[in-house]
Parts: C-alpha cells; sequence; structure tokens
C-alpha cells in the first residue's frame, strides 16, 4: 500500500480533532498545507536522515493524490510534525499532549533513519607521537 500525500494531510488533521482542535478546512487551506508538508519534508531530508519523501520538481505540481514515498514507520512522525505546522498556520496554540506525541514520534523516526556516515581510516588522521602529555609548571 502507498502513502499518499493526502494520507499525510488527512492523519495530521485526525490528530489535531482528537487533540479537541477543530479546524474548518478550505479546499485552498489543503493547497496551503500541502505546500507545507512539501516544504517541511525539503527541510527535514538531509543527508544523514532521508525518508523517502518524493518531492515534485515544482511546487504547482504537487498534489494530495501523489505517493509520498514514504514507508508506514515514517508516517506518524511526518504527520506529526505536520499537525503541529498546521496549528501554527491557523494561529492555533498546540496543546501539551499534541507537542509530546509529536516529540516522542518524530524522535523514534529520527532513530529508525538515521544514516551515521562510515569512518574511513587514513594514515592523514593517525595520530603518532607522544602528543596530548600534561604538563605542569609550578
Amino acid at each position: 500500500m502507498n502513502i499518499t500525500k493526502r494520507d499525510i494531510v488527512d492523519r495530521a488533521f485526525k490528530l489535531l480533532s482528537m487533540s479537541g482542535m477543530e479546524l474548518d478546512d478550505s479546499p485552498e487551506d489543503e493547497q496551503d498545507i500541502l505546500q507545507t508538508l512539501d516544504d517541511m519534508m525539503a527541510e527535514l531530508q538531509t543527508d544523514n536522515y532521508d525518508f523517502g519523501y518524493l518531492l515534485a520538481e515544482d511546487v504547482t505540481d504537487s498534489y494530495l493524490g501523489d505517493d509520498s514515498g514514504i514507508k508506514r514507520d515514517a508516517l506518524s512522525g511526518i504527520s506529526h510534525k505536520l499537525a503541529l505546522r498546521i496549528c501554527s498556520l491557523f494561529g492555533k496554540q498546540p496543546p501539551v499532549l499534541l507537542l509530546n506525541q509529536a516529540d516522542d514520534a518524530y524522535n523514534a523516526m529520527l532513530t529508525i533513519y538515521q544514516n551515521i556516515p562510515s569512518v574511513e581510516y587514513s594514515t592523514d588522521n593517525v595520530v603518532l607521537g607522544a602528543g596530548n602529555k600534561a604538563r605542569w609548571w609550578f
């Protein structure tokens, strides 16, 4: 099953409604939220973290029905982060419980997707000699 961008947006709204927030979103709001999702994922994907999110070449080429490219284990972290951004779009203060859940879900996702670069051994970075001796002068 492919997770679409609409699935992420819908999940974020479900998280907000479960937190007791009532937001009325119009079709224009959904497009703004999709752009917010794309912008957020462009920020989050770095050399050390690749969630597989498929960014459109142009902002106007992104649609809610598009495949997101993410796996199920990243859905919670991304949708929680998006829910917090939706709160700021609508000028709402997110509930403390949602903040804590978002922090936990995002940190769990980072733990799964963290790419730790391998260490390359080279004679250029090997320290030889007597260095690092503590000298005490009185």
